[in-house]
């Protein structure tokens, strides 16, 4: 009943591959076995053996001849074990075409084979908890809402936990309602893991097993349900997915799995849970539904009660199903062993491998239970292993520290090294193929991920814990513990990430002490990973995953911002120690997080590096006239920023010293002079300085490089056009130097490394860049003109490449536009569109060479000119596109002036195909249908499609457009915030002074900025905590929230009404059954009181009024009052008596008892003359000796029964249950030939006690025969007092109502079918319904029997 113990995962069946199937039908053939009959014995039949099989099932040495005697047959002796024939895959058909595996085995096949059947050969996952079903086998019925919670109990507790469900697989009984509810899981939860129900069920009773037999294993076997047809025998249910068929090698006898199951069940049950050093084994539970006497053994639930659990609907504290069984696990688990830490360890082992953090909260994690963190750390790892975020969470809410969890670098590396599916675990895998992994290894496969600018996240150690990947053996190279300055928050986080695991991600996100910095670092790890993964949906959600780190880094951010910038930017350029010595800022621009860099924080620090010493409020105008005129800096014409630092720490100041003023307090004043390093020790900038400050921020450098181009570029032009000539001019030099510089400068932007990338990377940067890849082909283009240019010979050669070169500089300089919010977005989007445009030309190039090639082909009869060819098959058909229509396709227009009739001159075309008179021979129609076609689909068709394709590619950018700028804004400042600041030429004594200070001096030029990083983490731990909070609250507020919220609220009232409903309806029940009954006895005392008041005299003038007589039944048996036996008369009151012309005489309803005076009653005796029983209107003593129990009729003697007094009858009513898509309650009814109507077997019993004569009057004395045993057993529905219209004063009519119901598998049934099959129509089955065709009174008798077998009339 419970027993207990663990593993995780759901365990979906897994098909078999095609290619493993012969593999799986050879391991069968030789490990599975059937049973079969060797010596055939005649049985019952003549064709049949006493096995159960027909003769012809037999094989030929199983047959001896009929003469011959010998032996008896015996079970044990005369079945033989041999190969299986059946096996393989099972379809249903249907609309949901399902498919199950099965096998058939034999009754003594060993338990391991099974086990290894299905684990091995059909991958079935081992379970966590094996759920053993059983009950009634017979169809019942089950109340709708305890079959609702049946079915979502047992589904919920089988897919949470990953159990097998075993049942006896036929589709009958429970078996059904687990087939259903596993029906109902498959159709709810598509996405989840299938439910294993496995049937176990007796070879011999599966009807339809023919179907399934094949030598070779049948892949898959049609089998057909024939619920109607099936008889006696079974079929399986459908919804099951896997069969074990057990074979004893009979025919027909139920119960032969039963062994079998049992065995197969004890072998589970001794499994190890999860893996071989688990301590607990696989728990088992039985649940019973219905069932019937054996079920239970009542001896073992004395001797074990605590294994028993009963689920009562009613019982709040079991409201679900499956809370009840594990629940019963845990309880049997808890009685089983003593209490302690063992224990409950065995019960937290459990609650984790079913993956049940409700039953861990309110059965383990109690008050009485005391946990200390190292007592949990075995069940940290265990969650993890198990992918169990909940459990994780809850672990730590109990106490669990990461902190001694991971104090041992042994436990990281094995959690690295126990996730095979890991990218990052096979690439540790193909780097140490010959050695160890360590924390060394796994550091640089991470600097791999992030970047090569980071340094390594664990630096090399030699207390490292290795392992060998391919003996999967643990060596400690030195005992030691990991270092104390590590964060665990980080390492578990960075070990989640690389397993793109969500759950588990966001639970040690919220641990990381630097958050922001880890979540830009998720971003840039799994959007590398998604480019290294081949399987397209894994790096989807690798995508997916980085994309939600993103938002919860500018969630922080935002926060962070909100509340104080200054430590917002501080927070941006903070080089983290947890990832590597980089910042924020850099992780974002690495992992390509645009929306992170373009929010408004990012965008004002970016804006304050733009502005440099200045202030951010100076305008644009004011800084372009101090750069010109630089005096004006100090009139206080242009704000710098430490002016504007000074001035609020003044005001700031001021506000204290009032403060202080009211207060007396000197605090504040004592604080601020201890910190020697604050604001207030800033002093106002020199007038050197002012001018530094000026002529270094990267937007005066813009500035003047902007004027710098704009000049290159004028003196670019005049020396094309008008100064140049074959020796240099001075302008022409000043050009080259001026060029010479420039170079200078795209050099220096290749060497120049701050953040540590590298050459490799540094130059892959900058080439990644369309504006330095523009400046390395205008430098090049340069290079080539000016060396041309200095040649003699090919000086109007340079010239040319200088004129192209031009063409590129002036591309080039569109560049400074992107500093313009309004220019900026618009140059992305004409990028974007140029590559739009660029794939377009291969469309439109294929109607312009097809076009172009025919045209010249008809035209021009073998032109050897490769000029001409190419411009009358690709330029003209081009220039068609924009109006140039050809003259020499048309007759009208054709002018032999304007062409060579032989080509040989080199400045016209040659003349097309000419007749004798020296006229165009072409064909006229077809040139200009040509040019009609072409003109239709280039100038409509393609160049509006380029119009859409511009349109789709313009909305599809502009939504981002303002994103994309701010993104690529920051490189823009990086350029010329680490630029020189004297524009080209002058720049070239810039790049002098940098080469000597940094190559010959070897001097370091970058000084990192150190912030107080403990105070500077508590304070963004803070505002990652506002930041979840707000975004719980923006969560639980959401319309899909709300929705669910009302959708279980909803749920929760509908359970409640209908368990109010089933308690009140209870209620009122017995509430009616106690008012009767008080009803009764206040009736009963009135009588006694009118009874003591006419003995005394007391008699009333007036008759009395009718009393009410209680029933003889008890109140607990109160039925509807439709259905109940009407008090007084109603058929036997009607005005015309039956098969006669009299009338009775009137007696109102307050009349008819016999204790109320009628004086004036005066009815007719009527008595057939032929009877016995004649009695004349004098012999009225000898009538009233017989008086209706009932009441007066208004009519006397004996009528038209056969007796006066009571004439008993009895009726027989014989039910049996029909299976179908439902199951239906018929009755057996005989048809009367003479009156073509229908009855019930029965009639008039001469003497007491004589039912069977009347039985055999009815239905013959076949089924006479077959019936009389049965009788005495039959259910005594009704017996008494009849409403009959042949009801008189002095006599009446009593029945007596029968059932025998018929056991549908039975012999006794399958008897009674043939007979009722062989009575040509004189006995039929009948649906029990109110349409029947039977006359009123069998109609009453039949809703009683429908009434006793729960089923509407």
């Amino acid at each position: 009943m419970g027993e207990a113990v663990i593993k995780s995962e759901q365990f979906p069946t897994v098909t078999i591959p095609s290619l493993q199937r012969p593999s799986v039908t050879s391991w069968i053939r030789e490990n599975i076995h059937r049973r079969e009959c060797c010596f055939f014995e005649k049985g019952v039949r003549e064709d049949e053996c006493k096995c159960g099989h027909s003769k012809a099932d037999h094989v030929g040495e199983a047959i001896q001849p009929d003469n011959l005697t010998g032996e008896s047959w015996d079970k044990h002796r005369h079945v033989r074990k041999v190969a299986t024939d059946a096996f393989g895959d099972i379809s249903f058909g249907g609309l949901a075409q399902k498919t199950s595996k099965y096998a058939r085995v034999a009754t003594d096949t060993s338990s391991e084979i099974l086990y290894q059947l299905l684990t091995k050969q059909w991958k079935l996952s081992p379970p966590n908890l094996l759920i053993s079903v059983t009950g009634g086998a017979k169809n019942f019925y089950l109340k709708a809402r305890l079959k609702s919670m049946f079915h979502r109990g047992l589904t919920k507790v089988a897919q949470t936990t990953g159990a097998w469900i075993i049942t006896g697989g036929t589709h009958a009984g429970v078996m059904k309602h687990v087939g259903q509810a596993v029906r109902d899981h498959a159709l709810s939860s598509s996405t989840q893991g299938q439910i294993v129900a496995i049937g176990v069920a007796t070879w011999g009773i599966i009807h339809n097993r023919d179907a399934l037999v094949n030598p070779e294993g049948c892949f898959p076997a049609d089998y057909e349900m024939d619920i109607e047809g099936q008889g006696r025998l079974s079929c399986l249910d459908n919804n099951h997915t896997h069969f074990l068929l057990v074979d004893d090698g009979t025919q027909g006898n139920y119960g032969v799995e039963i062994e079998l199951r049992s065995s197969l069940e004890r072998c589970i049950t001794r499994k190890r849970l999860g893996n071989k050093d688990s301590r607990v084994t696989i728990p088992a539970v039985c649940v019973v539904l219905d069932g019937g006497p054996g079920t239970l053994n009542i001896q073992d639930i004395i001797r074990m009660s605590h294994l028993l659990t009963m689920f009562r609907i009613s019982e709040d504290n079991h409201s679900d199903v499956d809370v009840a069984i594990l629940q019963a696990l845990l309880k049997a688990s808890r009685t089983s062993e003593r209490l302690g830490m063992d224990c409950w360890k065995r019960q937290l082992e459990l609650a984790i491998a079913w993956n049940r953090v409700d039953l861990a909260e309110t059965e383990i994690f109690t008050e009485e239970s005391q946990w200390k963190s190292s007592d949990l750390h075995w069940a940290m790892r265990l969650a993890l292993d198990k992918n169990r975020p909940r459990f994780v969470r809850l672990l730590l809410e109990n106490g669990v520290s990461l902190k001694d969890f991971l104090k041992d670098e042994k436990t990281l590396c094995e959690l690295y090294r126990e996730k095979p599916g890991c990218i990052l675990r096979s690439k540790l895998a193909k780097r140490v193929e010959r050695t160890a992994i360590s924390m060394t290894h796994v550091s640089d496969e991470v600097r791999h991920l992030l970047g090569s600018f980071t340094q390594a996240l664990y630096p090399p150690s030699d207390m490292s814990c290795q392992f060998d990947l391919r003996t999967e053996e643990t060596s400690l190279r030195s005992k030691g513990s990991m270092g104390s300055q590590r964060d665990p928050g980080r390492d578990l986080f960075l070990w989640a990430v690389v397993q793109n695991n969500k759950e588990l991600a966001e639970i040690f996100w919220e641990l990381c002490t630097d958050s922001v910095s880890a979540a830009l670092a998720a971003s840039k790890i799994l959007k590398t990973m998604a480019k290294e993964e081949s399987d397209a949906d894994e790096a989807e959600d690798m995508r997916e995953l980085a994309s939600h780190y993103e938002d919860h880094a500018i969630g922080v951010f935002s926060e962070c911002h909100s509340s104080d910038e200054e430590r917002a930017r501080e927070l941006l350029v903070r080089a983290s120690p947890s990832w590597g010595r980089t910042t924020c800022l850099r992780l974002a621009l690495e992992a390509d997080d645009k929306s992170f860099v373009a929010q408004s924080g990012v965008q004002a620090f970016l804006t304050q590096i733009w502005c440099g010493g200045l202030s951010v409020d100076n305008p644009v105008w004011r800084v372009l006239i101090c750069m010109v005129f630089f005096p004006l800096i100090h009139t206080g014409f242009l704000v710098f920023r430490r002016d504007e630092v000074i001035h609020r720490e003044d005001v700031k100041n001021k506000d204290i010293e009032s403060v202080e003023t009211v207060t007396g307090s000197t605090l504040q004043t004592n604080s601020r002079n201890l910190d020697p390093s604050g604001p207030q020790s800033l002093k106002p900038l020199s007038c050197w300085g002012r001018i530094v400050h000026l002529y270094s921020s990267p937007q005066v450098k813009f500035y003047w490089n902007a004027v710098s181009h704009f000049a290159f570029l004028f003196l670019f032009a005049v020396v094309l056009m008008i100064d140049f000539h074959a020796t240099p001019s001075a302008g022409e030099v000043l050009l080259y130097v001026w060029l010479l510089s420039l170079v200078c400068e795209e050099v220096r932007q290749v060497f120049y490394n701050p953040d540590g990338f590298g050459f490799k990377k540094k130059a892959k940067m900058y080439i990644n860049d369309l504006w330095n890849i523009l400046d390395v082909l205008f430098i090049l283009l340069f290079a080539v003109g000016l060396t041309f240019r200095l040649t003699s010979e090919l000086l109007y050669a340079g010239k040319i490449f200088l004129c192209i070169d031009f063409v590129v500089f002036c591309l080039r300089f569109m560049a400074i536009f992107t500093v313009s919010r309004t220019l900026g977005p618009k140059i992305i989007i004409v990028r974007r569109m140029m590559t739009d445009m660029f794939f377009f030309m291969f469309l439109l190039s294929i109607w312009v060479v097809a076009y172009g090639v025919a045209k010249q082909g008809i035209l021009i009869h073998n032109d050897d000119r490769l000029d001409w060819i190419v411009r009358g098959a690709i330029y003209e058909p081009y220039l068609i596109i924009f109006g140039n229509f050809p003259t020499n396709i048309d007759y009208a227009a054709f002018d032999l002036d304007s062409c060579s009739m032989n080509g040989t001159d080199p400045l016209k075309p040659k003349c097309p195909v000419l007749n004798e008179n020296l006229t165009p021979a072409f064909p006229e129609w077809l040139t200009i249908i040509m040019l009609c076609v072409y003109l239709l689909f280039a100038n409509i068709l393609l160049l509006n499609l380029l119009i859409a394709i511009f349109n789709l590619t313009f909305q599809t950018i502009q939504d981002n457009t303002d994103r994309i700028w701010k993104f690529q804004r920051y490189q823009l400042i990086q350029e010329y915030h680490t630029r020189p600041a004297a524009p080209p030429p002058f720049i070239l004594f810039s790049h002098f002074y940098l080469f000597v200070r940094n190559v010959l001096l070897s001097r370091a030029s970058i000084i990192r900025q150190e912030f107080k990083s403990e105070e500077l983490l508590s304070w963004e731990a803070l505002m990652k905590d506002r930041y979840l909070l707000s975004t719980k609250q923006e969560k639980n507020q959401s319309m899909e929230r709300r929705i669910l919220d009302t959708s279980q609220k909803v749920t929760t009232i509908t359970d409640r009404l209908e368990r109010e409903k089933e308690a009140s309806s209870a209620a009122v029940v017995q509430r009616l059954a106690r008012l009767e009954e008080q009803v009764c006895q206040s009736a009963k005392a009135l009588q006694w009181i009118m009874d003591s008041l006419k003995s005394q005299g007391f008699g009333a003038k007036e008759a009395q009024p009718p009393t009410w007589s209680a029933s003889d039944e008890s109140p607990e048996t109160l039925i509807d009052a439709s259905e109940k036996m009407d008090r007084n008369h109603v058929k036997a009151c009607e005005l015309h008596y039956p098969d006669s012309k009299l009338r009775r005489f009137p007696v109102p309803d307050e009349k008819v008892p016999w204790e109320i005076s009628f004086s004036s009653y005066r009815p007719t005796c009527f008595t057939p003359a032929d009877g016995g029983d004649h009695v004349d209107g004098s012999e009225s003593e000898a009538l009233d000796n017989y008086r209706n129990p009932r009441g007066r009729t208004g009519i006397r003697g004996r009528g038209a029964l056969s007796r006066l007094g009571p004439n008993r009858s009895a009726e027989l009513v014989l039910t049996r249950i029909r299976e179908g898509q439902r199951s239906f309650l018929e009755y057996l009814a005989v048809w009367d030939e003479s009156k073509e109507t229908l009855s019930l077997p029965g009639g008039a019993l001469q003497s007491d006690g004589c039912l069977l004569v009347a039985l055999e009057r009815t239905i013959g004395k076949t089924m006479y025969e077959k019936l009389k045993a049965k009788v005495s057993e039959g259910t005594k529905v009704f017996e008494g007092y009849v409403d009959d219209c042949r009801n008189t004063d002095n006599a009446w009519v009593e029945n007596t109502l029968l059932n025998i119901h018929l056991d549908t598998w039975s012999q006794f049934a399958a008897d009674i079918n043939s007979m009722v099959a062989g009575s040509n129509g004189a006995l039929q089955w009948q649906d029990v319904s109110s349409k029947t065709r039977l006359g009123s009174d069998q109609r009453d008798s039949l809703r009683l029997v429908a009434k006793l077998h729960n089923r509407k009339f």
